[in-house]
């Protein structure tokens, strides 16, 4: 299960952040997510349920946002977002494309007291 060493790092990731401020708890925590992580979410929010509890992140709010994925398509060299596999070049329909983003999990903003 990959989503428990995904979220392992979102949490360190959190901790470093926040150590130069003295944090009295988190209240939420957001995480960007790209159509080809692989991510389910289910067993993502386990992972936060098994791994927070006794640290500052116990009883916050996990949001997970899904990020289509950018391409540029080799065909015309314009880039696009897709939100659908095999991407498709909405200029030209070509289904060539380089995959520009997509795969990466991202912590993008923590609420904190």
């Amino acid at each position: 299960m990959h989503e428990l060493s995904l979220m392992q790092g979102v949490l360190d990731t959190a901790r470093k952040a926040l150590a130069p401020y003295p944090v009295e708890r988190v209240n939420q925590l957001t995480v960007s997510a790209g159509m080809l992580a692989n991510l389910l979410p289910d067993a993502f929010d386990y992972a936060f349920l098994a791994l927070s509890p006794g640290t500052m992140f116990e009883g916050a709010r996990l949001i997970v946002e899904k990020r289509p994925l950018t391409a540029c398509c080799q065909a015309c060299g314009r880039e696009y977002e897709s939100g659908a596999l095999p991407p498709c070049c909405p200029h030209c329909g070509s289904h060539e494309a380089e995959i520009l983003t997509g795969s990466e999990v991202l912590l993008v903003n923590i609420d904190f007291d």
